[in-house]
């Protein structure tokens, strides 16, 4: 007895993936995912975000959009390197699918897809897939990057380690959603976090990259920059300076006041000119420091204009969607206009 394979879902699906300096391995990462997603939905295209390779990559996504290269294969190309979530959200907003999944090939595979298809299927519109494969880390990395976790979910309340996974299949509707707001990419760092979209999450154990080059200073200023985007726990601080300022001011008054009232032989000027200068420019030093970081985060968002800039763009020559068009046109032709002889 034969057994038939399931049929595909009847989806549009887009895959972004993120690549950097990935010559001379492009074919090989995306060859099999064309494949898979082939055999899983009715269509799909493949959204490649190239984050400013330097090592000229772009000849092989040149030849992959030609004739008898890659199906359904947009390539975009930034003109420099940006943040790994800005790149992502460069493919995620031009993407046409119904739905849209965020794949890293180096370090996800398609293994979960399945099942990230039943749990859209059952209504949710946001799947997080997260990879139980631990990450080649040094023993000093990953104490932390433990704590800077466990800082995160105490002060923010989201928990990067389930819901903040780089791996994501997302409705329309989500990024509808999402290019409404004032920066979308970095919100979508924490999209997880965010209430009113039905959600679900899967886990399996899938391919992980060799560990990264980055260095623990720029994964640092990525922290920063994320915790400064989802919170307002530096404003908080600063507010609790001055107002722990304004106290130790008042209480210092008194206290001139009282060595004025029981002390005959103080200096004129003395406690004043010593305490004060020494106790609160310290501590206006402390909030100006702090608001002057956070108003500075706020004015690099605003004029540095758009996240990204394209270099180039490339569009694969054939596209199954236009041609099951082509095929449908043909076997129901137009009707002829009534009148006519």
């Amino acid at each position: 007895m034969k057994t038939t394979d399931p049929a595909p879902y009847p989806i549009l699906l887009s895959v972004v993936v993120p690549l950097k300096d990935a010559g001379g391995r492009v074919r090989a990462l995306l060859e099999p995912l064309a494949t898979q997603l082939a055999r899983e939905v009715e269509d799909f295209e493949l959204v490649v975000v190239d984050n400013g390779s330097t090592d000229g990559c772009h000849r092989e996504y040149a030849e992959l959009v030609q004739e008898g290269g890659l199906p359904n294969l947009q390539v975009y190309r930034l003109i420099r390197t940006v943040d790994p979530e800005i790149a992502i959200w460069a493919g995620v907003e031009n993407a046409l699918g119904d739905y849209v999944l965020v794949l890293d090939p180096l370090n996800e595979d398609l293994s979960f897809l399945p099942l990230a298809l039943e749990k859209i299927a059952a209504g949710a519109d946001l799947v997080t897939i997260r990879n139980t494969t631990p990450k080649p880390m040094g023993g000093a990395e990953r104490l932390l990057d433990r704590l800077f976790r466990s800082a995160y979910r105490r002060l923010v309340g989201v928990d990067l380690a389930t819901e903040g996974a780089i791996c994501r299949l997302t409705s329309k509707r989500v990024v509808s959603f999402l290019m409404e707001q004032p920066k979308p990419a970095l919100r979508y760092r924490a999209l997880p976090a965010l209430a009113g979209f039905p959600k679900a999450s899967i886990e399996y154990a899938g391919p992980r990259a060799p560990k990264s080059a980055q260095s623990l200073g720029a994964r640092a200023r990525r922290g920063l920059s994320l915790l400064f985007a989802q919170t307002i726990l530096p404003l908080r601080l600063a507010s609790g300076l001055a107002i722990a300022g304004a106290t130790l001011n008042l209480l210092y008054s008194a206290y001139v006041i009282l060595i004025r009232l029981f002390k005959s032989d103080v200096m004129p000027g003395w406690t004043t000119l010593s305490l004060q200068q020494s106790g609160m420019f310290f501590l206006l030093s402390l909030v100006l420091f702090i608001l002057v970081e956070y108003v500075a985060q706020m004015l690099t968002w605003t004029l540095e204009g758009p996240s990204y800039y394209l270099a180039g763009e490339h569009t694969s020559a054939v596209l199954t969607r236009r041609e099951r068009l082509n095929v449908r046109s043909q076997a129901h032709p137009a009707p002829a206009r009534l009148g006519s002889e």
